[in-house]
This record gives structure tokens, C-alpha cells and sequence, in this order.
């Protein structure tokens, strides 16, 4: 989660008009995990979608 919220920042800082959206996506990550769903499997969606915006 760590690397996550490291790379999640980042991009952030790279793309200020997304700041939000990946947050928001960090959030919704930590939820689902919270609500008991694979860590591993949340944060690769997370990292996933964050590149989908950068891309979009």
C-alpha cells in the first residue's frame, strides 16, 4: 500500500488536473480492502485505473 500511495502522489504532483480522481481511487482502494477484499488484488485495479487516466 506503501508503493501505492507513493506512486498515487506522484502522478498526482505530474498531473495536477487529475489530483482528485486519484485520490478518490486511493480512497475506494482502501475501502474495498477494508471491506475484506485481496489487498493484493485492489491495488493493482488502483494502479491500473491511475493509468487509465493518465493515458485518457
Amino acid at each position: 500500500m506503501k508503493e501505492l500511495i507513493e506512486y498515487a502522489n506522484r502522478i498526482a504532483k505530474e498531473h495536477p488536473s487529475l489530483k482528485s480522481e486519484i485520490k478518490g481511487l486511493v480512497a475506494l482502494c482502501m475501502d474495498e480492502i477494508d471491506q475484506g477484499e485481496s489487498a493484493d488484488h485492489e491495488i493493482e485495479l488502483c494502479y491500473e485505473d491511475i493509468r487509465q487516466l493518465i493515458e485518457d
